[in-house]
């Protein structure tokens, strides 16, 4: 139990920006409302070498923790989370000053910055519920953080939107021999990203540790990433349960802690065969376009195109006339039989959104597989009618 956040004094300054970006890191956890209404506050706990923000949504815990920071009285504080972003936000004050003060059965928040003060209330009588530390005891891999960042936005657009399964709703996650592998997949579009390197390993055998993490996490860690780029990502599970540290080089580390998702992943490598019949080359900002275009043929209910490959060249339509129709030609590398196939207009976008490379190759399976160093995508094709 976290100890009640009246009992303790608490005084300390420290850089504006500093605070503001560990404020807004814990934001992306807190609920915009809640059963519980202090779930929609953040704890501050500042102890004699450090500040930690904590936020929780029963599902998801994390902690902001500055490093840069002068304590004068360790003490804790629960206030509301976006009121107090908002006012670091408007301030142009390279520091703060914070100090909780309390007067009969209430509690102030002071905030002292050099363009301005306020006063907040603190919450009295309740107490925040637990998060977990990244643990010490445990394993962990560390990981460059843009990559990391990267390898969820290869994945993240595969994840079952319908949430039809908890299972494929969330990414699939596995650490070991050597890589870091995250997955995601509806059934009809297949996403994943690869990272190698020796030391990522958890255990002396090199045993994968896999688990599915679930979608909601994902969210979180997007909003996170998006306030905090970090350098390095720490990975480590113990009790059923997956941290993840964020370390930046402005002396703030994020730890989320999430729990996982009980169920198996499929095992979806047998439908990324390399030996594929047939493939197709296009520059990918031409591919690109042509898929933007007849798009906006498409409808909400109806994402279908179809793509005619001949010799050298292909053709792509609509699918459903509902909303008119497109026709667009795009030169292509292309030496197979004439071919006809249909696909998910919104997959293959998103697909081409994070691919790479100048020019795309497209293998021709049972799906349509894309590769690129580090991430290999699989689009289920849809049915024609003849």
């Amino acid at each position: 139990m976290m100890d009640n956040p009246t009992t303790k004094p608490l005084h300390l300054r420290c850089d504006r920006q500093d605070l503001l970006a560990a404020i807004q890191a814990a934001d992306a956890v807190v609920p915009s409302n809640s059963t519980k209404p202090i779930l929609t506050n953040l704890l501050f706990d500042a102890k004699a070498d450090q500040l930690e923000i904590i936020a929780t949504d029963l599902q998801v815990g994390l902690r902001s923790v500055v490093q840069r920071v002068q304590v004068d009285a360790p003490g804790q504080a629960v206030v509301q989370a976006r009121q107090l972003a908002s006012i670091l936000r408007e301030s142009s004050s390279p520091s703060v000053n914070l100090r909780l003060e309390h007067k009969g059965d209430t509690s102030q928040l002071l905030i002292e910055l050099g363009d301005g003060e306020y006063q907040v209330p603190a919450v009295v009588g309740e107490t925040f519920p637990p998060v977990q530390s990244f643990p010490t005891e445990v394993a962990k891999v560390s990981i460059r953080g843009p990559r990391f960042e990267e390898m969820i936005r290869q994945t993240v657009f595969g994840m079952d939107k319908d949430r039809t399964s908890a299972v494929l709703s969330g990414i699939f996650l596995s650490v070991g021999n050597g890589e870091v592998v995250m997955a995601a997949t509806d059934g009809k579009i297949l996403c994943e990203a690869v990272e190698k390197h020796e030391s990522f390993r958890l255990n002396p055998a090199g045993d994968p540790v896999h688990a599915v993490v679930p979608a909601v996490t994902i969210n979180h860690l997007q909003r996170i990433l998006g306030t905090v780029p970090p350098e390095q990502v720490e990975i480590a599970f113990a009790a059923k349960l997956l941290f993840v540290r964020l370390k930046t080089s402005v002396g703030l580390n994020v730890e989320l802690t999430s729990r996982l998702v009980d169920g198996n992943f499929p095992t979806y490598r047998n439908a990324l065969p390399m030996n594929a019949p047939s493939s197709v080359t296009f520059q990918s900002s031409d591919l690109a376009s042509a898929v933007r275009r007849v798009a906006l043929m498409t409808s909400q209910t109806s994402r279908g195109i179809i793509i005619l490959l001949d010799k050298e060249q292909s053709v792509f339509s609509n699918l459903n006339y509902t909303n008119g129709s497109a026709r667009i030609p795009v030169r292509c590398q292309y030496q197979g039989s004439a071919l006809r196939l249909g696909v998910n207009a919104q997959y293959l976008s998103d697909v081409l959104k994070v691919y790479k490379g100048d020019s795309i190759g497209i293998e021709l399976s049972r799906g349509l597989i894309m590769r690129e160093p580090g991430a290999t995508y699989l689009i289920m094709p849809i049915s024609l009618p003849n």
